[in-house]
């Protein structure tokens, strides 16, 4: 009987919200509308060598404001999606190194939905041109950017990632592979998707 009480009094705070017993024991719940699973995005720094100009992009779409350029992974690695995104909204081909320099992916950093984003850095000889969900690209200076990016509006957290990189950045010039900044990371070949005729 002492028992029995208990578990009804256990799931009484189940029916009020608080809890749900799943097999023994009890654990709390997720706020309603936010138990799905997050999301896996691929974004990242873009070096355009050899000035070793950062781009950045105005977002054509919500959220509005700036942003590294980036996207959903689909069936495919971060890696390969980073790629192809750079292709997709920067119209990038040629990427000659690529370094994995962090996973964000605290909740309601994207107002869209719970994601984490795989971020990574890489180099290119190209200049970038919008494409995409990007309404303007902007090359920026590593001091430039430095100097104004507290009064900038970007979209999700990319402000305080931007932040965290570039204070690293300090000393390095990725351009002339003199930086060690992030992991290394495989350069992927996208394979091209052939139309049906």
């Amino acid at each position: 009987m002492f028992f029995q009480g208990h578990r009804l009094k256990g799931i009484f705070l189940c029916l009020g919200g608080a809890l749900t017993l799943s097999s023994c024991s009890a654990t709390k719940t997720q706020p309603e509308g936010k138990q799905q699973r997050p999301v896996l995005t691929a974004a990242g720094v873009v070096h355009v060598c050899p000035d070793n100009k950062i781009a950045i992009i105005e977002r054509g779409k919500f959220p509005y404001g700036l942003a590294m350029f980036g996207g959903h992974v689909e069936y495919e690695s971060p890696q390969v999606a980073f790629v192809r995104e750079a292709e997709e909204e920067l119209n990038i081909t040629q990427i000659d190194t690529l370094q994995l320099i962090g996973i964000h992916g605290e909740p309601g950093r994207d107002p869209r939905q719970h994601s984490v984003e795989a971020t990574f850095t890489c180099t290119t000889p190209q200049v970038p041109v919008a494409g995409s969900d990007a309404k303007e690209v902007i090359l920026y200076s590593v001091d430039d950017l430095n100097k104004k990016i507290d009064t900038m509006v970007f979209a999700a957290d990319h402000k305080e990632i931007l932040k965290k990189y570039l204070k690293n950045l300090k000393s390095c010039n990725p351009c002339k592979k003199v930086c060690n900044i992030g992991i290394p990371q495989h350069i992927p070949t996208v394979p091209t998707i052939k139309s049906v005729s």
